[in-house]
């Protein structure tokens, strides 16, 4: 999703990728988990809060970060399954 800045509306803001690389050391559900976690940021406005974002964007970020942590636990299921199974 672009999105501008809600405060300047002059940048696209990006999400944090200080918590992508805390997540690559937490495996493939860490990524997906720290994705669902990631801040915004702007370049020139620095970290903006989801609150000031508009509704739309808003709602399509909780939705996003929800499947992404159903996500991270169907995976883990699926491997223990998977582990069951196998043994």
């Amino acid at each position: 999703m672009e999105q501008f800045c809600p405060r300047c509306n002059e940048s696209q803001v990006s999400k944090s990728a200080r918590s992508s690389a805390v997540g690559r050391s937490a495996g493939l559900i860490g990524v997906l988990i720290a994705n669902a976690a990631a801040s915004y940021n702007c370049p020139k406005c620095g970290k903006i809060p989801l609150s000031e974002f508009p509704e739309e964007f808003q709602s399509g970020v909780k939705r996003k970060r929800i499947l992404s942590v159903i996500g991270a636990i169907g995976i883990f299921i699926g491997v223990m399954i998977l582990l069951y199974i196998i043994q």
